[in-house]
């Protein structure tokens, strides 16, 4: 089967059935509001069903923020917070057998390195990269990002910036490799220092890094010839980034942006929400202002990264690119920013 169509097949029966599931849960004692926002957010999911679920009015919030009073920084193996086995069991007991596509040169100056959940992506050129995320583990760190940028026959050690999105551990769990190995400078928005340093150690990620590189919104990251533009969009975390930065396809240049942080794993958290959506709704405009026309996510299965990458393996001579979606990519933000708006009326009137 074509490619192409099998994303289109794959956008088809995602949103046919998050809406027969989000029918059901609209048809459940929920607010006007939050059925009105949610059924917005399923209309923009179209383009990108791989976030519709966040308009799930059944949805249970979960907390994956533990935070202790006083962290042992050491990396030692102390006994476990009881508060993890409560609050996150789930994410305690994923496997650690991650599967991972081969790494992949999506632009002239963008590489896929992560795995078949979480994203991890190269950005730049052999004069320096900037590095987004770290995945989950050291382990992963050296299995899949160091071992994919050398398929690519690319330099590791010319990595500049370890630029991770958010102060969960998904994203900077293998920090601690690349740190050691490449000596990079480590970034994180100053908002989402202050909740690493408050978090406590976790049983698959470990310890986040201490502080080093703090970022705001508007700062810039250089590297050789790269510049990326930090964008701080509070949600997911108190300052999950968002990276707006420049590719090229053979030469043509287009801005793109990365959605920094997706779940609502932060607790029936009104105001939080109610953040998210505004920073989702920030972020639509400065799309439309900067005429960003690609589109990525940390976690490959929300923003259909495998797809398209299968479908630019493919890719012929005079074919579009599979990542430069245009103006339907300001969808997502719609998605975003409804389903948000959505949970947060539940959340208000006692359903969360």
């Amino acid at each position: 089967m074509n490619t192409r169509n099998s994303i289109e097949n794959f956008r088809l029966a995602v949103v046919v059935a998050l809406a027969f599931g989000a029918g059901a849960a609209l048809a459940q004692d929920v607010s006007s509001d939050a059925q009105m926002h949610a059924e917005r957010g399923l209309q923009a999911a179209e383009v990108f069903p791989g976030y519709a679920s966040l308009c799930d009015l059944d949805m249970t919030f979960r907390n994956v923020n533990v935070l202790v009073t006083d962290p042992p920084r050491a990396r030692t193996a102390p006994a476990q917070p009881a508060a993890y086995a409560a609050a996150d069991t789930a994410t305690q007991q994923r496997t650690r057998t991650v599967s991972a596509p081969p790494a992949a040169r999506v632009f002239d100056n963008l590489f896929f390195v992560g795995s078949e959940s979480v994203s991890s992506w190269l950005l730049g050129t052999e004069e320096g990269y900037i590095l987004i995320d770290a995945m989950n583990s050291d382990e992963e760190a050296e299995s899949i990002i160091e071992a994919g940028i050398v398929s690519l026959g690319l330099n590791p050690a010319m990595i500049r910036y370890l630029l991770i999105t958010h102060a969960h551990g998904d994203h900077f769990g293998g920090y601690q490799y690349i740190s050691d190995t490449y000596s990079p400078e480590i970034v994180m928005s100053e908002l989402d220092w202050d909740l690493a340093s408050r978090l406590a150690e976790h049983p698959r990620f470990g310890l986040p890094p201490e502080r080093d590189v703090s970022v705001n919104d508007g700062d810039q990251l250089t590297a050789g010839t790269t510049t990326l533009d930090i964008r701080v969009t509070p949600g997911h975390t108190p300052g999950t980034i968002s990276p707006v930065f420049t590719v090229y396809d053979n030469g043509t240049p287009y801005r793109a942006v990365l959605w920094g942080g997706t779940g609502f794993n932060f607790g029936p958290n009104y105001e939080q929400m109610r953040s998210y959506a505004a920073s989702a709704n920030r972020m639509k405009q400065l799309a439309v202002e900067e005429n960003v026309q690609v589109f990525f996510s940390n976690h490959s299965r929300r923003d259909g990264s495998l797809e398209r990458i299968a479908e630019l393996a493919e890719r012929g001579p005079g074919d579009p690119h599979p990542f430069v979606q245009g103006e339907e990519l300001y969808a997502v933000f719609d998605v975003l920013e409804q389903c948000a708006l959505a949970q947060a009326a539940r959340i208000r009137d006692g359903d969360g």
